[in-house]
């Protein structure tokens, strides 16, 4: 498939430090930033086997690569870009927009995708910077639901953290159940749960008890219907922050929203970068044998 990514890309070293892109180390935003490329780059075209008996470098994976095109979306001052390595930068194009602030970089990464509607990508794909797929099917598992469930729907990966050490949760999705009542405001009529049977077992997708991914990807369908529908560009900054509602408010309005059910969710899944949700953990109670 052809795949068009718009990654939201910022860091202000003054920003006060209530996320990493606003922290005075660039360290952590250039770390997550090289993650995210060279995971994407390993979806891309440079897949090859060895053929011991021949000692030669062949192809591999020409039915499941992708050609990708990595766009990083910036104000054009408050980035990492200057200590990204050579070879990310010269795959992954900076497209500079003049935003009234970078807080509204998602709004611009949202025209960006819609302008590119003429050049007929399989996927246009909105990424915030710190977010990391490992799976090799993760493109051809959302073409794989659209077929079955049609247009209107659209699936979203479950985000989670990967603790870089031995932990007592290892693995720990972070888009956890919102208050019934801020998210009927988002999603007035939860999507009926779908279980599909794959070769593999069971699947489960249900309406999202949380539906920030900090993603989504859309067909060329998918993207037309949303620039036709009157919330397009709304600038509805409603929900957490500007950054979290480009990438949630127009989709939850336009689509019907599901993710995997939590008892699957590691069945289509996007790492975010660090440990910081894992510091919301608490000790364990004495006694506890977790």
């Amino acid at each position: 498939m052809r795949i068009l990514i718009a990654s939201v890309h910022y860091w202000d070293p003054q920003g006060g430090g209530l996320h990493q892109s606003l922290r005075p180390q660039p360290e952590p935003r250039l770390k997550a930033l090289t993650a995210q490329l060279q995971a994407l780059r390993r979806l891309h075209q440079s897949q090859s086997l060895l053929d011991i008996g021949q000692r030669l470098v062949l192809p591999a994976n020409q039915a499941l690569r992708h050609q990708i095109d990595v766009r990083l979306i910036t104000d054009g001052e408050h980035t990492v870009l200057e200590w990204l390595d050579p070879p990310y930068r010269q795959w992954a194009q900076e497209v500079v927009t003049r935003p009234a602030n970078g807080r509204l970089l998602g709004f611009e990464a949202q025209r960006f995708l819609a302008d590119q509607l003429d050049q007929d990508y399989d996927f246009y794909a909105y990424f915030e910077d710190d977010l990391i797929i490992h799976d090799p099917l993760f493109f051809h598992k959302i073409a794989w639901f659209q077929g079955l469930l049609g247009s209107a729907a659209l699936l979203l990966p479950q985000r989670v953290e990967l603790h870089d050490g031995p932990h007592a949760v290892d693995r720990f999705y972070i888009d956890g159940p919102m208050a019934e009542a801020d998210l009927r405001q988002l999603i007035a009529e939860p999507a009926p749960t779908v279980i599909a049977q794959l070769p593999c077992g069971e699947a489960v997708f249900d309406s999202p008890a949380n539906p920030h991914a900090g993603c989504f990807v859309l067909s060329a369908e998918q993207l037309r219907a949303w620039v036709a529908h009157p919330c397009w560009q709304n600038g509805d900054c409603s929900f957490v922050s500007p950054l979290e509602s480009a990438a949630t408010l127009g989709i939850a309005t336009v689509f019907q929203l599901y993710k995997p059910a939590f008892s699957h969710a590691a069945w289509l899944e996007v790492q975010h970068w660090g440990t910081s949700f894992h510091q919301l953990i608490g000790p364990p109670h004495s006694g506890d044998n977790a």
